[in-house]
């Protein structure tokens, strides 16, 4: 896959033009830009841990939506690029996040929900993640690890499920660590 392909979802599409109409303000204060510098940089733009496919067998996809706002482009996201029979989202949060926001986003769209915590000592502990989604009705599994949770993910996983990692940038980190060990890779 091309590296400008790495740029999915409809949000990551502002933030691009965001950062040429940035440059374009610098161009005209007298900085040295170039048209050509700036097509050249955004044809190697690679944000990895947003909107970033890990692998397409089983379809695998993280994302460091932690705010309500990047749970909601996420959703959007997920349903404008992806068909998909079944959906897991394996999620964790650092502890300063607003979980209840980001759940009230993402619950509707998975079918099956695993809650987990990376290794970073700001991790956000399953229970309040818990409680969150079953005030929504959502039964979750809790799986300590994120390498455990994305196996456990896997293994439910049909041919035409979607898997997503999503919440805290450390349990993404974890989880495309994990895709590497396994050779999950797009």
């Amino acid at each position: 896959m091309a590296k400008a392909a790495q740029l999915l979802g409809h949000y990551q599409l502002e933030n691009a033009a965001t950062a040429v109409a940035a440059l374009e303000v610098l161009t005209g204060r007298g900085f040295n830009i170039s048209r050509g510098s700036i097509i050249n940089g955004l044809a190697q733009v690679n944000w990895p841990g947003r909107f970033q496919i890990l692998s397409y067998h089983p379809l695998i996809l993280v994302d460091g939506a932690h705010n309500p706002d990047g749970a909601r482009r996420l959703k959007q996201s997920i349903k404008q690029y992806f068909a998909f029979d079944r959906a897991i989202l394996v999620i964790g949060a650092s502890c300063d996040k607003d979980i209840a926001g980001i759940v009230l986003e993402l619950f509707p769209l998975f079918d099956k929900v695993i809650v987990t915590r990376s290794r970073h000592p700001r991790a956000m502990a399953s229970p309040p993640i818990v409680a969150e989604f079953r005030k929504e009705g959502v039964d979750t599994q809790v799986v300590d690890e994120v390498p455990a949770a994305l196996s456990l993910a896997l293994s439910l996983a049909g041919d035409r499920a979607l898997i997503c990692v999503a919440g805290s940038l450390f349990v993404i980190a974890e989880a495309i660590e994990q895709a590497n060990r396994l050779c999950l890779t797009a």
